[in-house]
């Protein structure tokens, strides 16, 4: 075989995870986890059949994160992908060594299947997407027949243009920094949940309740679901806690649903709902003022101001004119001085709706946390079953116990659930 032939693929980082690597290390890294719990007991060795076979479909994610001259890329990677045991243990930083050189990890035990990704590689949106191709691939190899032409077949065909986009480029509008909010986009100092921090292991706590109830109270009170339950959480968080600095809450905004796009990469920005206590006196006060800002933050042009920003970031004179090792060096600095900018993440992905014939009982998001952000909240509704789950880094359960009592004296019932 020619030089030319064995030469690797390279594709260059998305402009939002460009920045992720620079923060990644054994201990801590931005990750989440997409959960599947099946209705069957998984078979470890035909799920590690299916995802090496699933994973061509998606060569972003077929890769090793290498470090260039000038910044960090990914290189297509053809090392076998491992299927590992569940342990009782979510988000621990992945060993690229480990995972023969991956940044996700894919994981069994008895019913439940975790995909694991570092966020340099995609969002909740494109994890997604990957582990429905993994379990449909599975059920092939099973023997489900779905319409169609099987995952094996389709995946031979060439990748779309889109999925290998980076979205904010091309989305990009010249914006002047002057024009920018960039101070309201940092924000100011935020409540900060305090606890007895764990051991070297996070901790979930989940519940679920019907969908239809939470859309009924949603619609009642004319707010979108993500705003009905990030005003639950805002109350939640000044009924648990003493709080005197205002609540932050950042909520994931899926740029897809604003601009035309279709890619595997990142392409979400955050808004940030801001609640001082006094105004939060009543859930439906809070249900209110979160909605309202969230509305106003997530409009198309505040996202435009979003993407410019993000992707000016990367034209700046840092990023075009300096060696990656002294960037690493001038970020990882300034990142002593930062401080956490949320008291919480909650990202809600919405609706998923699967192929029949996956065999799937139900989908849970786990969101990373730190020492610094110590609770984070993800919630997926699949079948008609909203699961609300928190991801912690302290012992104490007075967040999400809060949580789940707003929501149960708002009539929807919530039923705690292993996660």
């Amino acid at each position: 075989m020619s030089d030319k032939q064995n030469k690797k693929i390279k594709y260059q980082l998305d402009s939002s995870a460009a920045f992720y690597p620079y923060f990644a290390g054994k201990k801590s890294q931005s990750m989440f986890c997409i959960c599947a719990t099946m209705k069957q007991d998984v078979d470890k060795e035909l799920m590690r059949v299916a995802v090496n076979d699933a994973a061509a479909r998606f060569p972003l994610y077929k890769t090793r994160l290498k470090k260039g001259f000038w910044a960090y890329y990914l290189e297509e990677n053809d090392a076998p992908i491992k299927v590992f045991d569940i342990d009782g243990r979510v988000l621990v930083p992945i060993d690229a060594r480990v995972t023969n050189g991956y940044r996700f990890r894919l994981s069994v035990g008895g019913r439940r299947v975790l995909l694991e990704m570092f966020h340099a590689l995609t969002d909740a949106n494109g994890a997604i997407k990957f582990l429905s191709a993994i379990l449909r691939r599975y059920a092939e190899l099973k023997g489900v027949q779905f319409d169609g032409d099987c995952v094996v077949s389709r995946f031979d065909e060439r990748v779309p243009d889109g999925e290998l986009e980076d979205s904010f480029k091309k989305h990009y509008k010249h914006i002047p920094f002057s024009a920018l909010n960039l101070k309201g986009m940092a924000g100011s100092a935020p409540h900060r949940t305090q606890g007895t921090l764990l051991n070297g292991a996070y901790e979930l706590a989940g519940a679920t309740c019907a969908a239809a109830d939470v859309v009924k109270n949603a619609k009642a009170m004319g707010v979108s679901v993500t705003g009905y339950l990030t005003g639950a959480a805002a109350y939640a968080i000044a009924k648990s806690a003493s709080v005197k600095r205002p609540i932050v809450i950042m909520v994931p905004v899926n740029l897809r649903k604003i601009f035309p796009s279709v890619t595997a990469s990142n392409f979400v920005t955050f808004v940030r709902i801001i609640v001082r206590k006094e105004e939060c006196k009543t859930f439906e006060d809070c249900v209110r003022i979160c909605s309202a800002q969230l509305v106003e933050k997530a409009k198309k042009e505040e996202m435009e101001a979003f993407v410019s920003t993000t992707v000016r970031a990367q034209k700046s004179m840092i990023f075009r004119c300096v060696p990656l090792f002294l960037k690493w060096l001038l970020i990882r600095l300034g990142r002593l001085c930062m401080k956490s900018r949320q008291t919480l993440i909650f990202s809600n992905v919405g609706n998923i709706e699967l192929p029949d014939g996956l065999d799937v009982e139900g989908l849970s998001l786990y969101i990373n946390v730190s020492k610094n952000n110590v609770q984070n909240l993800g919630a997926i509704t699949y079948g008609g079953v909203c699961r609300l789950v928190f991801t912690s880094a302290i012992k104490e359960r007075a967040l999400p116990e809060a949580m789940f009592d707003a929501l149960n004296g708002q009539g929807i019932e919530t039923a705690k659930t292993d996660v």
